[in-house]
């Protein structure tokens, strides 16, 4: 029997990942996310009936916002999680559920169903899933964030999920796995884009918020809910700035539930100083009194899709004093993209323009191209598939890796495809 591996979601776009790898007419489920933009969109629909387990590498909508459709359905397979990322998603799930109102094929009974079918493994963990030997590993991407290795047969995959091999102030950077590698299965978030060196990146976000502070502006800092608000809190806490600090919005719950694990971060102590410091913001009436004075705004979304931070940026933008500071990925056709390339702001009551000074700072929690290569080279798998990647960058990488790897062989993922080891 041959060993497939089908793409669900995830080929030549970046969202919705979804994997099924198949053996002997049975099958293990890798992720199963969505694109939540102007349009909800799932992946493709996987065999239950044949899959043995799902495995969830991270709690990210765009790898975990379909759940809930599985686990509606009449056969409900084991979800092998960490513990930690089972918290988070269900905190994901909930809000996913709360913000897309009706337009959603669920409801809360399949995400209480989700719940139910775990199997809690800790962030290192080897098993079986009847013939599926499976090993977990560090992915360095976000708090809980695992690469997942899979013996089937004579076959190894091994399926990154988001990674990063670059440590953060949370976490350590991704394992390196002392294992033979069939199949990589390769996020390309990043593919053909180096990274701005981090300490430089952070060293020229202090000055930046340490300038607008110092002449009496308010800094709005939108960051996504995990890991990036938590990060920032730690380096803010580092550089002891002597400004109030507030957290806002779902990034307090996050906050909450990091805080109960400490053996997933790599200084701990430093993570809760940053909390203790920090001022939670539990009311309207303190959200109201965050900017009479100069102060840090650190709350989700990140792109402002939605979230705490938009009650802050109408107000931040009307002063040439303040700053919002963008630090993660930001997708084409959010607010916060148009802020960046426009400083423009559409509101319902119309286009407002944006007189507060506008930055983006490349702070990262997926691998480089430098980061891809180099985890290739130290793996020399014998093939790469790669997903969640945009499709014009992760051609032009493609030809590059052709040239330096000439024994591997590299395909870029299509949904709807089967691929055979």
């Amino acid at each position: 029997m041959e060993v497939k591996v089908k793409v669900l979601g995830g080929g030549l776009e970046i969202g919705k990942n979804a994997i099924e790898i198949y053996y002997n007419n049975k099958s293990l489920l890798l992720d199963y996310g969505v694109i939540f933009n102007d349009h909800i969109e799932f992946p493709l629909i996987p065999n239950i009936k044949n899959t043995e387990g799902v495995i969830v590498s991270h709690s990210h909508l765009d790898h975990t916002g379909g759940l809930p459709l599985i686990y509606s359905s009449t056969l409900k397979p084991p979800l092998y999680i960490n513990e930690l990322t089972l918290e988070l998603t269900d905190l994901l799930l909930y809000d996913f559920l709360k913000i897309s109102k009706n337009r959603l094929q669920f409801d809360k009974v399949a995400i209480e169903e989700v719940k139910s079918k775990a199997v809690l493994l800790k962030l290192r963990s080897e098993f079986h899933i009847n013939s599926f030997y499976i090993k977990t590993f560090n992915a360095g991407h976000i708090p809980g964030s695992w690469m997942v290795f899979i013996n089937i047969k004579d076959k190894n995959i091994l399926y990154t999920g988001d990674f990063n091999v670059y440590e953060s102030k949370l976490i350590k950077g991704a394992e390196i796995i002392n294992e033979d590698v069939d199949l990589l299965i390769c996020e390309g978030t990043y593919a053909c884009i180096n990274h701005i060196n981090r300490s430089l990146l952070e060293k020229d976000l202090i000055e930046r918020i340490n300038e607008t502070l110092d002449n009496g502006g308010n800094v709005l800092i939108p960051s996504f809910s995990i890991g990036r608000s938590q990060e920032i809190l730690c380096l803010l806490y580092e550089y002891g700035i002597d400004y109030p600090i507030y957290l806002d919005g779902m990034a307090r719950s996050v906050s909450k539930i990091l805080l109960k694990f400490p053996e997933y971060f790599r200084d701990y102590d430093l993570l809760e100083k940053a909390h203790r410091k920090a001022i939670w913001i539990e009311s309207e009436d303190e959200r109201r009194n965050t900017m009479g004075d100069p102060s840090i705004i650190i709350s989700p979304a990140g792109m402002l899709k939605g979230g705490a931070a938009m009650y802050y940026v109408k107000k931040i933008i009307k002063n040439e004093k303040n700053a919002i500071f963008f630090v993660g990925y930001l997708s084409k056709d959010t607010p916060a993209r148009k802020i960046l390339e426009n400083k423009t702001l559409n509101l319902p009551t119309g286009i407002e323009k944006v007189r507060a000074k506008v930055d983006w700072f490349g702070i990262s929690s997926h691998s480089d191209m430098h980061g891809i290569i180099s985890f290739i080279n130290t793996i020399n798998p014998s093939k790469v598939l790669f997903i969640h990647c945009e499709p014009q960058r992760i051609i032009e990488m493609k030809k590059l890796l052709e040239n330096k790897f000439k024994d591997t062989e590299f395909i870029i993922a299509e949904n709807g495809r089967e691929y055979q080891i």
